[in-house]
């Protein structure tokens, strides 16, 4: 169960704001980190996203890394998402042309190249039971599909021209989207707030500060996660929203919070 929230209208501004200036692209990578409702939920399933867990530059090779990915289960198989997160000021089209922009070619390549790079077997069976073996659970043995999610340019570039409109349609596909950042504002009384995590090594760290849910933490082994301290400490202050009950009584948290390590 998740905590109530509300997206406030400050905030939307802030980040309206934002993908209005000629910024480096960090800086929206930060936002997000910190404001986990406006990342995309693209190809999430009826599980939700597996156990409100977003990771950072989860790396696949030494030199490719999504921005995010995270993971979202039925009960037949697992949707397993990476998202790149370009500039808002990155150009889908030439001036006065309907013919890509380098911008967009430069993005639209990075996503091919990991597609070409799952194309392997052994790169995809050391992801999926490797990277993931130990967080890609319960249904660890079920089905995973591959989905990508490009976050480029901004909506003006194509709404009124159909040509435009529909050459980026037919980029899309069945396992790769296509996101204005306009639409990261939409839709945000719908998407709960997130864990970011980062993972190292045999541990997955959590980069965020509030609490969000207590799931992961009576599932998991607490010896592969550790928390920060501000975390540790927003946990505590929200006994009163955990809900994972203990065999052992109480709830599971009781009986976990203090075995899980420190990042």
């Amino acid at each position: 169960m998740h905590l109530e929230f509300h997206v406030p209208d400050e905030l939307k501004q802030e980040f309206t704001n934002l993908i209005d200036a000629a910024l480096p692209e960090q800086v929206y990578q930060s936002f997000l980190e910190k404001h986990t409702q406006f990342i995309p939920r693209e190809f999430v399933q009826n599980h939700g996203i597996h156990f409100d867990l977003v990771f950072r530059k989860l790396h696949l090779a030494s030199d490719y890394a999504p921005d995010f990915f995270y993971m979202s289960k039925s009960s037949a198989d697992w949707n397993l998402v990476l998202i790149e997160i370009e500039k808002p000021q990155s150009k889908y089209f030439k001036d006065g042309s309907n013919e890509p922009h380098p911008d967009f070619v430069t993005a639209y390549d990075q996503i091919m190249k990991w597609r070409g790079w799952f194309q392997d077997l052994g790169n995809y069976t050391g992801f999926i039971n490797g990277t993931l073996g130990s967080v890609r659970e319960p249904m660890g043995r079920n089905a995973c599909h591959i989905k990508y999610v490009l976050v480029h340019g901004r909506r003006h570039e194509f709404a009124e021209n159909a040509i435009r409109r529909n050459k980026i349609k037919g980029m899309e596909g069945d396992d790769f989207k296509i996101l204005s950042y306009d639409s990261l504002l939409e839709a945000l009384n719908r998407k709960y707030p997130l864990y970011v995590c980062a993972r190292k090594n045999e541990w997955v760290d959590f980069l965020s500060r509030k609490y969000v849910s207590d799931e992961v933490f009576s599932y998991f082994d607490p010896s592969m996660l550790r928390i920060n301290d501000d975390l540790r400490e927003d946990i505590v202050k929200n006994k009163h929203n955990w809900r994972i009950s203990s065999l052992k009584g109480g709830r599971a948290l009781d009986h976990v919070l203090d075995k899980l390590g420190r990042c």
